[in-house]
């Protein structure tokens, strides 16, 4: 049987109380103030609620955990999330996730955080997106923060906040500026020769798939930032890097662990080659044909491929596929033998198929160490599936989006073999499976945690009744997907 509910910790308690008892405070003296007729008096409540807090010796770690709490909770109002922001955020919160807020708040937002955030180490912004009229509020936050190490403000950066970060963040060491932004060469150049500049390892610049950032501008940032490890979303690091080579060091070296291009040719990738000795992950989108060769020497940890052939990935897993933990490959052409990467990639602890031309496997070993395996539009006959998960028992997480098994097909798999380790099952169409499958793989399956696509199963709104109240029953922590299935 799957795994009962774990009773929550007395910290869970205590910090859901605590949070509970802060709103309801809050809730109560609004209400008071409407019955009235008066505005309400937050001032006071606040004063009277820390006190209460430091009175009780609570912690900074207390109050980061209640902010973290009540911020991200969706039940509550922006002006009660507001109003707990103004009141819990002191200079010994040392990390704070604002989550999303309505628009008439982040100017408020901002102020509160530039005058009581003075702790702060990390600030993630990810749900104030700050517009122009607001900019200097971001200003006075960078130069009042001088400890931070890590800022997340995706879509809003512009060459002042730069030169603002640049001047005043002498500790940044992780800075995600990615999206639709206003920066330019100029911006770059600030962070080039800025206070962080020996500290930066994490740049997040650009967006996914857009050259929105000229590549020779974040060749001006792997010139300059000697630590710097990865850029993240940005696409065309492979043409910045040959850009460096080609026209400003030929004997260029960088500490890149991570390299996402697009459209790379064979002279861009030799560039990769040449200018990252330490690099272990990379994605290539629609590299040119006949090039994957050039990685051979390469002991990569991670390979993200898409729009590539089959057979040169088989080719290139022959080379350095013992050092690959991590695979994922989309929109492959030609028919891939997952035999053959058994046999090059032992150590694979997650693979991911997608948009495939075709899976076959006929083997009698599977990988000793896959947990994650997931097959999403990609044709494998269900010999060949079945196989392959039968020989593959280490698996955690298993996603399928369409099967032809039976429940026959499913006890027989599970019965015969050992998939005590499995958490997460998931067939987006699985027609011929009923209730007798979820059953046996509960029985079976001690770790297991969620099922679904339940919609696309064989199971009437009488099963689902049924299981749910089987696993309530037994106070099971197996959760099926997706919540609500039928009308």
């Amino acid at each position: 049987m799957s795994k009962k509910l774990p009773v929550r910790t007395l910290s869970e308690l205590t910090l859901a109380e605590l949070a509970g008892t802060i709103v309801g405070s809050i809730g109560t003296m609004v209400q008071t103030s409407l019955a009235f007729g008066i505005p309400p008096d937050y001032t006071l409540l606040m004063v009277e609620i820390n006190s209460y807090m430091d009175n009780m010796g609570a912690t900074s770690n207390i109050y980061e955990d209640l902010l973290r709490v009540i911020l991200c909770s969706d039940s509550l109002d922006a002006s009660m999330r507001f109003c707990c922001l103004q009141m819990l955020l002191n200079e010994g919160v040392q990390c704070l996730v604002t989550d999303i807020f309505p628009l008439a708040y982040y100017e408020r937002i901002l102020q509160v955080i530039a005058a009581q955030g003075r702790g702060l180490r990390q600030l993630n912004m990810k749900g104030v997106w700050v517009k122009e009229e607001c900019m200097c509020f971001m200003f006075e936050i960078v130069k009042r923060l001088p400890h931070l190490t890590r800022l997340t403000i995706p879509h809003i950066a512009n060459d002042n906040l730069l030169k603002h970060i640049a001047d005043y963040s002498r500790c940044m060491r992780q800075l995600d500026i990615s999206g639709e932004t206003d920066i330019t060469e100029i911006g770059i150049e600030y962070l080039c020769y800025g206070e962080c500049r020996n500290h930066l390892t994490v740049v997040d610049i650009g967006s996914l798939g857009e050259e929105n950032i000229c590549h020779t501008d974040v060749a001006l940032l792997l010139q300059n930032l000697p630590n710097l490890a990865t850029l993240k979303s940005y696409s065309f690091v492979g043409r910045s890097l040959q850009y460096i080579v080609e026209k400003k060091d030929a004997n260029f070296k960088c500490r890149l662990v991570y390299v996402h291009d697009m459209e790379t040719d064979a002279a861009t990738l030799d560039a990769i080659v040449r200018t990252c000795p330490r690099l272990e992950d990379i994605y290539l989108d629609s590299p040119e044909a006949g090039i994957l060769e050039k990685l051979s020497s390469v002991k990569l940890r991670r390979l993200k491929l898409y729009k590539f052939s089959a057979y040169e990935l088989l080719g290139l897993a022959e080379h350095n596929g013992k050092s690959l933990y991590h695979l994922t490959v989309i929109k492959g052409y030609g028919p891939l033998e997952i035999d053959r990467l058994v046999r090059s990639c032992p150590n694979l602890i997650d693979l991911d198929f997608y948009m495939m031309d075709s899976l076959t496997f006929a083997g009698d070993s599977s990988f000793t160490n896959l947990q994650g395996l997931e097959i999403l539009s990609s044709p494998i006959q269900k010999p060949s599936l079945r196989r392959f998960i039968c020989h593959t028992t280490t698996l955690r997480r298993l996603a399928v989006d369409a099967v032809t098994f039976s429940d026959e097909d499913i006890s027989s798999m599970v019965i015969e073999h050992d998939f005590y380790q499995l958490e997460d099952v998931w067939f987006t169409s699985a027609p011929y499976l009923s209730i007798a499958s979820v059953e046996i793989l509960m029985d079976r399956c001690p770790e297991l945690q969620s099922v679904g696509q339940l919609s696309g199963w064989a199971l009437t709104p009488d099963d689902v009744t049924l299981l749910r109240g089987i696993l309530k029953s037994c106070n099971s922590s197996l959760v099926l997907s997706p919540a609500s299935i039928f009308p």
